[in-house]
């Protein structure tokens, strides 16, 4: 099949091309192409969402302002106020979503100031762009969007400076040729060939007309008409792209993302794509880009990086990440978690720390439900080149307690110090950087996340220490998943659990509180957009023509009669009967959406109610049907909960407020344990969310056979899959709790081989039926175990290990040979592995390759060091260690096979002496600077030898010394930090620009 396609083309010669395909398609079918439901062909995003927007005016989103005077959030006093508002928060939407990123605050404090240094190169001063103007924004919009606000959103937003008059010329010389660029314009979806300027497509014309009838015609608007008419006859004629001129802003700092008064965080004034594709920012973009790969800094969200600032972990401190993947927020808490506790600025023992102590204390657990994530959130971790995280892949709500049973109830109760539950949301504070959800959002989705969330919170509240802390946080905007959530997890802790406000700690945080009263809403099924398309499939001509030919072949007895079909089940309630009729469109369902003339509660009631909305005063209003839907912790508390519960104290993050994404972050500290109330709501979550069945009648057992229990263990068999006792209070390893028991009541004695497999909390995506689910390809989830003893004495004997060498911390894993060890710190081994945890989840990854099986046969020991860990080797080693001046470093990092004569006299003479294998090279005057980490690893052939380590690390020690005042001397630095590297060379891009 290779043979058919080379270089893209097909046998006949011509490009791949999907119109072509179409075409050809269409002409076999006897169908002309019709491309008038779209834009050339390009999908077309909807620019609004009737339900969204009228959901959202209700339920009071735009009902508080920020004041310009004093900064703080009053309350909005009249319409104006409030339409003002309203149109703010839209008008931040439809623009781009700027990026931002942080450097890591672990890095070493020199290392770090020059990274600054050079950053503000790049960014620290306006720059002038030429800005290709987009058919259509990544949200909405297109010219449409430039001519009505004079801004060219795929530049614009975040500080950029528009040159109107600029724009207009460019429009009028588009219609001639013109030499400035021959770039083809192309589309958000990734649509292929060449695109004219197409100035306002039919669907934009349609949205037009129905805003011009909406508003009130003035003179301004007039001129605008003029302008669309003209760029509409002229569009056509567009042979190239248009290009303007922006004059984009200095990087804003992110003053909250600080350490040691050094602020770390930074928002540009572009969006991703532009970093990405603009080539007068392709400097910036490779420097970002290797900066991140060495770990150096991390490409996020400004409003993700909150919640780990607002969990305010320490050193030495014990993370869980509940739902950790892609990995952003677990870099963030690995960064402050995973360092060296008192380590002095040097990188070396300050005298406080203890004697011989060279690993982190504390440990971040960073859990997804889904495996393929969580390897996703691997690749991301292993840029931090941290010891400090362990990998695992569990559903949240089933995340296992390790800690003592006897410790249950008590303030000894919970395993972490601090716990992040960033829990599945609708998303719908990501509308910026997924415009989809314009189409896709409607307010079921929210009531059917409700009780996962509460879930997932209520595990963590019961895994966070006494007097320790409990971060909720979603990028979604709806009370229904936010202070709902909050709320309910307060009432059922019955004051184990209080609300803390962190904005004191918080400089430049810009966060509205949180809600204390909210509209309960459910919307109809029968009036989703699913619902929607689903009739219009079933009423289309095809299915009508189909229809009628079924009924003419039954009519002449061609074919027998339908099969009977099971009789739907109907809502025996009163006002459920619409639900089996098809909706009346709404006259406010419209494209784009109208806001409304005045915010009167009754109309804005009354448009909800046209789109299909219901609601509630009280739970006891809800419907039969609905109640498992429409829960009675969606309500807000009564007026004595709300006082004590002081729900004002969460962190409400809009769009507009600091140009970022919508997020809602709130701060609990459990006091004392949680009660017998909180034990028992969050194993009926637990159980409910597997359809009322015990969670352990669909675990899998060791030998991979389904484990049955009978009806009599639904009251001790979520203890058996949940809680384990440690393996320190019984002096063995941890064992399943016993939750079989006889007819009597008691429990049944068992033999040591009739003992029950210990059971692993389900994998999976949150809510499916783990019982049905498929197997998938096993992705390497075997357990780590000590290594075997007898490997260690020629390894010990090679590298001079000293007696301090801690090799019971380094182990394999389970599945075949020994073929990688793994260097595992103290605390995720006494912590964690020692107290079971591999029985109850799936490990994912942890620790860092130290030794590596090679397959010499003539070398006197089995295994090599490898760079990922030496670090925590080199210390330890007496023997095969070299110590490099600056000329004899850098050339240990080039590239292929160095012969000895490359090198100074002194050194040659000590690789002469050295035998062949695996050894180290370090740096001179850093052989103790386990924190900058210059070493190298190596191997010494015959007559060369040959650096062992990645290119993104060698860039990544290339910057640390660049950072320290080393430089190559055949290094050649680029006299201007924006000029462009040349792809071959072979040291490093990120030198060469600055």
């Amino acid at each position: 099949m290779g043979g058919n396609r080379q270089g893209g083309k097909n046998r006949g010669g011509k490009k791949w091309s999907r119109k072509r395909k179409a075409e050809e398609h269409s002409a076999k079918s006897g169908k002309e192409r019709d491309n008038n439901n779209k834009s050339n062909g390009w999908n077309v995003i909807p620019n609004s969402n009737a339900k969204f927007e009228a959901y959202y005016s209700l339920i009071g989103l735009h009902d508080t302002r920020r004041d310009g005077t004093s900064g703080t959030f009053v309350p909005c006093t009249s319409d104006e106020e409030k339409h003002a508002e309203r149109d703010l928060f839209m008008s931040t939407l439809a623009a781009i979503l700027p990026a931002s990123f942080r450097v890591d605050r672990s890095l070493d404090p020199t290392i770090q100031r020059t990274l600054l240094e050079e950053l503000q190169q790049f960014v620290g001063r306006e720059m002038e762009l030429e800005v290709e103007l987009p058919t259509r924004s990544p949200a909405f919009g297109g010219i449409k969007n430039i001519l009505d606000n004079g801004t060219d959103v795929e530049g614009g937003g975040g500080g950029v400076k528009d040159e109107s008059k600029q724009n207009e010329n460019a429009i009028e010389d588009a219609k001639q040729p013109t030499d400035v660029s021959t770039n083809d314009v192309t589309s958000n979806s990734g649509g292929e060939g060449e695109k004219k300027v197409d100035g306002v497509k039919k669907d934009e014309s349609e949205q037009n007309k129905s805003t011009d009838d909406a508003k009130q015609t003035t003179e301004g608007d007039d001129v605008k008409d003029a302008t669309k008419n003209s760029v509409k006859k002229t569009s056509h004629q567009y042979s190239r792209p248009i290009i303007v001129k922006k004059t984009i802003a200095p990087a804003k700092p992110i003053p909250f993302i600080s350490s040691n008064n050094v602020t770390l965080g930074y928002q540009l004034s572009v969006d991703r794509r532009t970093l990405r594709r603009n080539k007068s920012l392709e400097p910036l973009h490779t420097w970002m880009k290797i900066q991140s790969d060495c770990g150096h800094i991390t490409r996020q969200e400004t409003v993700s990086m909150i919640p780990p600032v607002v969990l305010n972990a320490e050193e030495g401190m014990s993370v869980l990440d509940m739902c950790a993947a892609p990995g952003s927020k677990t870099c963030q808490l690995l960064e402050v978690v995973g360092g060296l506790a008192h380590s002095s600025s040097s990188g070396q023992d300050d005298g406080k720390r203890k004697e011989g102590e060279l690993e982190p204390a504390g440990y971040v657990v960073a859990n997804d439900a889904d495996p393929k994530r969580a390897y996703m959130l691997v690749n991301q971790l292993r840029r931090m080149n941290s010891p400090s995280v362990f990998v695992t892949s569990c559903d949240g709500q089933y995340f296992p307690i390790l800690d003592e049973k006897s410790a249950k109830g008590t303030e000894r109760e919970g395993m972490f110090d601090r716990v992040l539950a960033d829990v599945p949301c609708s998303g719908d504070g990501t509308i910026r950087k997924n415009p989809g959800i314009w189409k896709r959002w409607n307010q079921l989705g929210s009531l059917a996340l409700h009780p996962l969330q509460l879930s997932i919170a209520l595990r963590g509240a019961r895994l966070t220490k006494v007097g320790g802390y409990l971060v909720y946080s979603t990028c979604s905007m709806n009370p229904m998943e936010n202070e709902s959530v909050v709320a309910e997890l307060l009432r059922i802790s019955e004051g184990a659990l209080v609300l803390e406000d962190p904005r004191g700690r918080m400089e430049g945080l810009l966060a509205r509180p949180g809600w204390s009263a909210w509209r309960v809403l459910r919307e109809s099924k029968e009036r989703t957009r699913r619902a929607m398309k689903d009739r219009r499939k079933k009423n289309n001509p095809k299915m009508q023509a189909k229809r009628k030919e079924w009924e003419e072949k039954r009519a002449r007895g061609e074919c027998g009669p339908p099969k009977e079909q099971q009789p739907k089940k109907r809502n025996e309630e009163e006002g459920n009967e619409e639900q089996d009729k098809v909706p009346a469109p709404s006259p406010y369902d419209t494209m784009p959406y109208v806001p409304p003339a005045t915010w009167d509660d009754a109309a804005l009631s009354d448009r909800t109610t046209s789109l299909g909305f219901f609601e509630y005063a009280s739970y006891d209003d809800v419907e039969p049907d609905w109640k498992r839907r429409v829960r009675a912790s969606c309500f807000p508390p009564t007026e004595d909960e709300a006082k004590r519960f002081e729900l004002h104290k969460c962190l409400r993050s809009l769009p507009q407020d600091m140009d970022t994404g919508g997020f809602f972050v709130a701060l609990l500290k459990k006091v004392k344990p949680l009660g017998k109330n909180a034990t028992e709501r969050m194993n009926a979550l637990t159980r409910e969310s597997l359809g009322g069945v015990e969670v352990d009648a669909h675990l899998k057992t060791g030998d991979g056979d389904e484990e049955k229990k009978s009806d009599n263990d639904k009251e001790s068999g979520d203890v058996a899959m949940t809680e384990s006792s440690a393996a320190k209070d019984s002096g063995t390893e941890a064992k399943p709790v016993d939750a079989i028991k006889d007819k009597g009541g008691k429990p049944e004695e068992k033999d040591k081989d009739d003992e029950e497999p210990v059971q692993k909390a389900p994998q999976g995506k949150v809510g499916m039926n783990h019982k049905h689910k498929k197997k998938e390809k096993d992705l390497g989830t075997e357990d780590f175990i000590p290594a075997d003893p007898s490997i260690w004495r020629p390894i010990i004997e090679e590298y001079g290990l000293a007696p301090t060498f801690p090799k019971e911390q380094f182990m394999v894993r389970a599945a075949g040979d020994a073929k990688i060890l793994y260097f595992i710190t103290k605390s995720i081994k006494e912590g964690l592995i020692d107290h079971g945890i591999q029985d109850r989840v799936t490990v994912i990854n942890s620790g860092l390759k130290s030794f590596q099986k090679c397959s010499l046969k003539d070398e006197k020991v089995s295994y090599r060091l490898t760079q990922e860990g030496i670090q925590y080797v080199v210390p330890h080693m007496t023997k095969r260690i070299m110590s490099a001046n600056t000329e004899d470093f850098f050339i240990c990092m080039k590239e292929g096979y160095l012969s000895f004569d490359k090198f100074s006299e002194s050194f040659q003479k000590e690789l002469e002496g050295l035998g062949t294998g695996s050894f180290i090279v370090t740096l001179k005057g850093y052989e103790k600077h386990t924190s900058k980490k210059m070493y190298l690893s190596m191997w010494r052939y015959h007559n060369a030898v040959n650096c062992f380590v990645a290119k993104v690390e060698i860039e990544a020690i290339l910057s640390k010394m660049r950072a320290l005042g080393f430089v190559d001397k055949e290094e050649q630095v680029s006299s201007s930090p924006m000029q462009k590297p040349e792809a071959d060379e072979k040291m490093d891009i990120a030198s060469k620009l600055t």
